[in-house]
């Protein structure tokens, strides 16, 4: 059943690691969740406007069945189906959702490049912060770059994860085979991307649960 007597949601998708998926989308949910907050120096996300690139279904689950607080959430995927699933099961309206056809080698080859100013005319603007968890993870440099460049538009401050390999020189893929299956990047490759894209670098937290090495930035200029 996707939606229950209570309101409760239950998405047909699971984009996790195999590792993530052993648990509920609401254990690890609330988990990154309460671990962004806290790092971000948050309470919670009560009150908050908080856009979520990347966003697959994982924390509207959370945010919907733990009845989290929020003022705004507004989830981000290049991926049309859950999107569209959240649009049409989805009734809280503290909760909005957008597709992004963006090309990417690896999950939507056929997808187009967006300018910087794309979040922007959806819309997507005035938020408290915006998210992304694994998304550089999956994301050639030049399209990572994009990224970065459109969500300073959308929120002064950025909280994501990357999978940071200091022993390559600036960037690699630990699978040729498929490029954007796992993009790892140096600290001084990632630093270097963000300030091109004008975020200044607060903080870097090491690998821990069910999260890669995370990154608190501010809008910089």
């Amino acid at each position: 059943m996707a939606i229950d007597a209570d309101g409760l949601i239950s998405p047909p998708f699971d984009f996790n690691h195999a590792d993530v998926s052993r648990f509920s989308p609401e254990v690890t949910g609330r988990i990154a969740i309460n671990s962004m907050c806290e790092r971000l120096g948050w309470s919670s996300l009560g009150g908050r406007r908080l856009l979520d690139f990347g966003c697959g279904v994982r924390f509207a689950t959370t945010i919907i069945n733990l009845e989290m607080e929020i003022d705004l959430y507004a989830g981000v995927d290049t991926n049309a189906a859950p999107i569209s699933w959240l649009k049409e099961n989805v009734r809280d309206t503290r909760l909005q959702f957008h597709h992004l056809n963006m090309r990417s080698t690896m999950y939507n080859p056929a997808g187009v490049t967006p300018t910087v100013e794309t979040l922007e005319l959806m819309q997507l603007r005035n938020f408290d912060a915006a998210c992304m968890f694994s998304v550089i993870t999956h994301q050639e440099p030049e399209d990572a770059e994009l990224i970065f460049a459109m969500l300073r538009r959308c929120a002064p401050r950025l909280y994501f994860t990357a999978l940071i390999d200091d022993r390559v020189r600036g960037y690699v893929e630990k699978d040729p085979q498929n490029i954007g299956h796992l993009s790892a990047y140096s600290t001084e490759r990632l630093k270097e991307m963000l300030r091109r894209s004008g975020w200044a670098v607060e903080r870097s937290f090491p690998p821990g649960f069910f999260q890669q090495t995370a990154f608190i930035c501010s809008r910089a200029g």
